[in-house]
């Protein structure tokens, strides 16, 4: 892939978020998150696997203002055990993949539980870790059968239509995919995980197109998690392995990188204010720890502004760009200029 000199930057704008391990206005190890036509954002934390208390759905928006959380942990009907991906119908109705129990859990959009479907397996209509998940606006479902290696379609109501896909590393097939995502034109986009690449289809699976190879040179990806596309065309890659995103343009021309600019939130600012002894040491601590050259994910760990685990990326309607900043328990938030 060529590198093309473009003239499009992009500039920082928030960050919201904070730790909130037992629930309340924060994150926990957010997994995915997704934005409803209300503009509301809800984020998925998946919380730990000993420490459990702060896996939840949470809602809120750019603005810092917190709406409410909804499920816990659990197996039972409207709990979650290892929630990986989030959508919404065109009546933003909430869909959200479970790894763990194999299923598809519906909340209403104030987090009213509805009802779960799926089973494990590898037959039609039956899924293996899914993880990916986005509804197009005919409302259907487009599943990233994780372990199945393939694409599934079904109906919000769990009536399986069609998939495509299979393990490998040739046009169409996948290892391990994760994140996906519509393009303008109905197109699916696909983050081949474990193959470094985006895959493309249309909405019937025929394959279009892909870019990416594994490597940590511009345009290069390792694991990445999650895509989307503004707009403009413009698509944005979670490059979770290389601790970063990346922008290409619609012929998947490198564009542009961000590495993470965060800055305290509100929500940080206000704890930080109620709690003047760690405000206090706060003002003594520095957010850059000085290291010799390191893998990004140890860079990261030591440099507070940086991406820590960027796991999702979406688009608002204002076209600004939110980055799910998982091990920082954060949203960056960027906006093209």
């Amino acid at each position: 892939m060529k590198n093309t000199i473009s003239k499009t930057k992009f500039k920082y704008i928030d960050t919201v978020g904070f730790t909130a391990d037992v629930g309340g206005r924060g994150f926990h190890l957010p997994r995915d998150l997704a934005i409803n036509s209300e503009e509301k954002v809800f984020v998925i934390n998946r919380s730990g696997a000993i420490h459990t208390l702060g896996l939840r759905v949470s809602i809120m928006d750019v603005n810092h203002n917190y709406y409410g959380e909804f499920s816990k942990f659990g197996k039972n009907p409207g709990e979650l055990y290892w929630p990986c991906s989030i959508t919404f119908d065109t009546e933003d109705n909430v869909y959200i993949t479970d790894e763990y129990t194999h299923t598809i859990s519906v909340f209403e959009k104030d987090g009213n539980f509805l009802e779960r479907w799926g089973n494990k397996g590898n037959k039609q209509g039956e899924v293996n870790s899914p993880s990916g998940i986005v509804c197009d606006q005919n409302n259907e479902l487009f599943i990233v059968d994780l372990h199945n290696d393939r694409i599934q379609v079904m109906t919000t109501s769990g009536k399986f239509l069609r998939e495509w896909g299979k393990k490998g590393n040739q046009e169409g097939e996948f290892n391990k995919p994760w994140g996906i995502a519509l393009g303008n034109n109905n197109e699916i986009l696909v983050a081949d995980w474990r193959n470094d690449r985006i895959q493309i289809f249309d909405k019937n699976g025929l394959f279009i197109d892909k870019f990416g190879s594994s490597g940590t040179e511009e345009g290069d990806l390792s694991r990445p998690s999650g895509v989307c596309v503004d707009k403009e065309g413009f698509i944005y890659v979670a490059d979770w392995g290389n601790q970063r995103v990346q922008i290409f343009d619609e012929k998947f021309n490198f564009i542009g990188k961000l590495r993470g600019q965060a800055k305290l939130s509100k929500w940080a600012k206000d704890y930080l204010n109620a709690n003047p002894d760690e405000k206090r040491a706060r003002e003594s601590f520095s957010p850059v720890i000085n290291i010799d050259n390191v893998e990004p994910h140890e860079e990261s760990a030591r440099i507070e502004s940086y991406f820590w685990d960027p796991t999702s990326v979406v688009i608002d309607k204002n076209g600004h760009l939110l980055v799910l900043d998982s091990n920082r328990n954060r949203i960056q938030i960027y906006q093209k200029v």
